[in-house]
C-alpha cells in the first residue's frame, strides 16, 4: 500500500466514524488552543513594552533618580548629602567611557502667561542631549543647543499639546511666552507622540506633548537661584546595549563615590527591568503552557486507546491483508498515518480555538494578543508529535500480528 492509499484509507476511517474522531481529537485541540494563546499574548506583551521603549529612549537609557533615606533613623551623612546634581552629571559624562549621551533634567511650577492665559505648569530645565536620549524631536525651529546652555538664555521649546494650550491657533514661533515674570522666546515646537497600550486607552505619551522646556542652567539662573544645581533625575544613553550592564555597576560606584558612600539615588535599568519581567510571566506561562501540554498528553492517551480498540475490531481485516502480501511496515504506516491524520485535524481546530482565545481575552482584559507564523507552525508540530508518539504503539503491535492468529479471531 502507498503512502497516498494509507492517506485515502485514514480519510475514509475517520468519515465512517466520526464520533469517534471527535472524541480522540478533543484533548489535541484544546492542548494546541491553550499552547497558541497563551504564546500569543506573552509575544505580545514583550512586542508592546519594547514598543514603548523604543519611543522613549530604548533599552540602552538608563535612568537615576533621587532616592529618600529609607531608614528610620536618618545619619548625618545622608543629611549632609546633596542628592543628585549637575556635577554628577558632568561627571558621569567624563568619567563613564560606556556613556554616549547625558541629559540631567530638573522642573520648578511656574505661572506660564500668553495673552489672556495664565496658569502655573511644571517648567523642565533640560540640555541638548534630550531629543536624543527621548527621541523627541522639533517638528517646527529648533531644539536648545549649547550656546542657549551657556548663555542661560530666554528660550523655549513646547510640545505641540502645551503650545496649542498656550497660544491657540496663533502661530508660537518666535513669540514671547512668560514663565513667571521672565519673557521666554518659542524657538520650537516638538513633533507630536503618542503610544497607546490598547485601544480606547489615554496617550501614555502626553505628558511630552505637555511639556515647555527651557535651558537648565536658565532654570537655575533665572528662577531657582539654586547654587548647588539639584536635580530632579539624570537620563543616561549607553552606547550599546550589552554595555547596559556594566555602564549600570560604572554609574553606581561614581555616585556613590561622590555622595561619601551615601546611596541616596537608585539606577534603573531598562533592559534589566524587561529582563525581570520576563521571569515573572515565565511562572504564569509556564503554569498555561503546563496545562496545554498536560491536554495533549491526555488526548495523545485517549488516541492510543480509541485505535487499540478499533485495532481489535479489525483483526481478521489486519490478518487477510497480511496474508495477502501486506509487509508488517505497511500496516504500521497505515495505522501512523491515521494517527497523524486524527491530531493533524485537531492541531488545525486547535489552531482556529486558540486564536479565539486570543481574540476573547483581548477583548475580555483589554491586553493585546499576537499570532504569529511560528506559533502556529508550533501548535501544528506539537499535534502531530502528539499523534507520532501515542500511534506508535498501536502500528507496532499492529505490525506483528500472526496472520493465522488473526484470521482465527472472533
Amino acid at each position: 500500500m502507498t503512502l497516498g492509499e494509507s492517506i485515502a484509507d485514514g480519510l475514509a476511517e475517520i468519515r465512517a466514524h466520526a464520533l469517534r474522531t471527535l472524541l480522540q481529537t478533543l484533548g489535541v485541540v484544546l492542548g494546541v488552543a491553550s499552547l497558541v494563546a497563551v504564546l500569543g499574548l506573552v509575544d505580545a506583551g514583550r512586542r508592546e513594552a519594547m514598543a514603548f521603549f523604543s519611543e522613549v529612549g530604548g533599552l540602552t537609557k538608563i535612568l537615576v533618580v533621587n532616592r529618600p533615606p529609607r531608614e528610620a533613623t536618618v545619619t548625618a551623612r545622608q543629611l549632609a548629602s546633596d542628592g543628585l546634581t549637575w556635577q554628577d552629571a558632568q561627571a558621569i559624562r567624563r568619567e563613564i567611557p560606556l556613556v554616549a549621551r547625558v541629559d540631567p533634567m530638573a522642573g520648578v511650577p511656574l505661572k506660564v502667561r500668553h495673552g489672556d492665559y495664565l496658569r502655573e505648569q511644571t517648567v523642565t530645565g533640560a540640555t541638548p542631549d534630550f531629543q536624543a536620549v527621548y527621541k523627541f524631536f522639533p517638528a517646527r525651529g529648533r531644539f536648545l543647543i549649547d550656546d542657549d546652555l551657556a548663555a542661560s538664555a530666554r528660550v523655549c521649546v513646547l510640545g505641540e499639546s502645551a503650545a496649542r494650550e498656550y497660544f491657540g491657533n496663533e502661530d508660537p514661533l518666535g513669540a514671547t511666552l512668560f514663565l513667571g515674570d521672565v519673557g521666554f522666546r518659542v524657538v520650537g515646537v516638538m513633533k507630536r507622540k503618542e503610544f497607546y497600550f490598547n485601544e480606547g486607552s489615554d496617550n501614555a505619551l502626553e505628558w511630552m506633548n505637555r511639556m515647555t522646556l527651557v535651558p537648565l542652567t536658565a532654570l537655575y539662573t533665572r528662577f531657582t537661584g539654586d547654587t548647588q544645581k539639584h536635580l530632579a533625575y539624570i537620563n543616561v544613553l549607553v552606547d550599546r546595549i550589552e554595555n547596559n550592564g556594566r555602564a549600570t555597576e560604572a554609574v553606581k560606584a561614581l555616585l556613590h563615590r561622590r555622595h561619601g558612600g551615601v546611596d541616596d539615588f537608585e539606577v534603573w535599568n531598562r533592559q534589566e527591568m524587561l529582563t525581570r519581567a520576563d521571569e515573572q510571566g515565565a511562572m504564569y506561562k509556564a503554569l498555561f503552557l503546563t496545562t496545554g501540554l498536560v491536554s495533549l498528553l491526555v488526548g495523545g492517551i485517549v488516541i492510543m486507546n480509541i485505535m487499540l480498540a478499533s485495532f481489535q475490531e479489525r483483526v481478521r481485516e489486519v490478518g487477510l491483508r497480511k496474508a495477502l502480501g501486506a509487509r508488517a511496515s505497511d500496516i504500521a504506516i497505515q495505522c501512523l498515518v491515521e494517527a497523524l491524520l486524527v491530531t493533524g485535524l485537531g492541531g488545525t481546530a486547535g489552531l482556529a480555538l486558540g486564536v479565539g482565545f486570543a481574540k476573547a481575552i483581548t477583548a475580555l482584559l483589554d491586553r493585546p494578543a499576537v499570532i504569529t507564523p511560528f506559533m502556529a507552525l508550533a501548535g501544528i508540530g506539537a499535534s502531530v508529535a502528539t499523534g507520532l508518539v501515542f500511534g506508535l504503539y498501536p502500528a507496532v503491535r499492529a505490525a506483528r500480528l500472526a496472520p493465522v492468529e488473526a484470521l482465527r479471531y472472533e
